[in-house]
């Protein structure tokens, strides 16, 4: 199945508008983080409340060698324990933000102001699938996000934010396949995953291509990622693969149609690139979410799929479908 014209087609799609698309190159300036030993114990050195509820916590992260910067919006209720969604961002994220926070992106925080739910926001995992990458990182360094997503962070979390334990992970786009990877890589952490326009093929030639296009924007290379394809490593990331790990839990995938819909202005500037872009990207992910998502209902996974008849690549689309997941983040925390 995976290995159909339809998927090879999609692949295709993705990486053409990909190669055109707008601020496809992530940020050149890397922050100076302030390094950790590799036996240190992982710690929450700082937090600092910012505007909007939101907190921003610096956390030591022996598998990542240094301080990672990581936003936190706790529960509305503080009353009692509740559970905790990790958000991320995609491709285009920044590398001392998280594009779900930006009130013209994502508005996460004005949606989870009323919300009994900890969300979680960490900051700088562009270009990098917020896996463990067998080298370090070009740009980066020593890249260590699944180390730090599955086992540093959440217990510190847990016990900073008295949590109930429960746990659910959700991304747009390359953040999409990162949270399907990391929920069945870990589904001892977590308890259900939200995938929001992602393309989840790693597996072949085509997923090989899908996949460089990705870590290209970090200036690494999925060899230096994953070692060579058809390793272990390669074959352990593929979410088809995987899809059993997550039966019985609640998952939401989504995606447009790459039609024009309520948010397009057509007299905008650059409204005919971001048609083209936007509209290809989301074709292609609309053809790659309905093959996960029937190998995730066959497995076993509670999904709901949502499917909206418009919808481009873009932040608004993100939006309306964050409001149409809450029930299964809900129900995958506990809320």
């Amino acid at each position: 199945m995976r290995g159909a014209s339809t998927a090879i087609a999609a692949i295709a799609a993705i990486a053409a508008a990909i190669l055109v698309a707008p601020g496809a190159a992530a940020q050149t300036v890397v922050p100076d983080y302030a390094p950790v030993a590799a036996d240190a114990t992982p710690a929450v050195t700082s937090a600092t409340e910012l505007s909007g509820g939101v907190m921003l916590l610096q956390v030591a992260s022996p598998a990542m060698r240094r301080e990672v910067p990581v936003k936190v919006l706790p529960a509305a209720d503080r009353s009692r324990p509740h559970g905790v969604y990790y958000l991320l961002d995609g491709n285009s994220g920044q590398v001392d933000d998280n594009n779900w926070l930006d009130p013209a992106r994502g508005d996460a925080a004005a949606f989870f102001a009323d919300k009994d739910v900890n969300v979680v926001f960490p900051v700088g995992g562009t270009g990098s699938m917020y896996t463990d990458w067998v080298q370090d990182h070009p740009k980066f360094g020593r890249t260590q996000w699944e180390s730090f997503l599955s086992r540093e962070l959440p217990p510190l979390i847990d016990a900073r934010f008295d949590t109930n334990g429960r746990n659910a992970i959700g991304g747009i786009s390359m953040g999409a396949t990162a949270a399907m990877m990391l929920a069945e890589r870990a589904p001892e952490v977590y308890d259900g995953a939200v995938g929001y326009s992602g393309c989840y093929l790693t597996d072949g030639p085509a997923g090989k291509a899908l996949t460089d296009l990705v870590v290209i924007n970090g200036n690494g290379t999925s060899d230096q990622m994953w070692g060579p394809p058809g390793s272990e490593a390669w074959r352990s990331h593929d979410v088809f693969l995987g899809a059993p790990r997550l039966a019985g839990k609640p998952v939401y995938l989504s995606s447009g149609s790459g039609l024009p819909g309520p948010h397009e202005n057509p007299n905008a500037p650059g409204f005919a690139q971001s048609l083209v872009v936007g509209g290809v990207m989301e074709f292609a992910v609309s053809l790659c979410t309905d093959q996960l998502a029937q190998t995730l209902r066959e497995a076993g996974a509670h999904v709901t799929r949502g499917a909206s008849p418009v919808g481009l690549h873009a932040w608004p689309y993100w939006r309306d479908e964050l409001g149409r997941s809450w029930p299964t983040i809900r129900a995958a925390t506990g809320g």
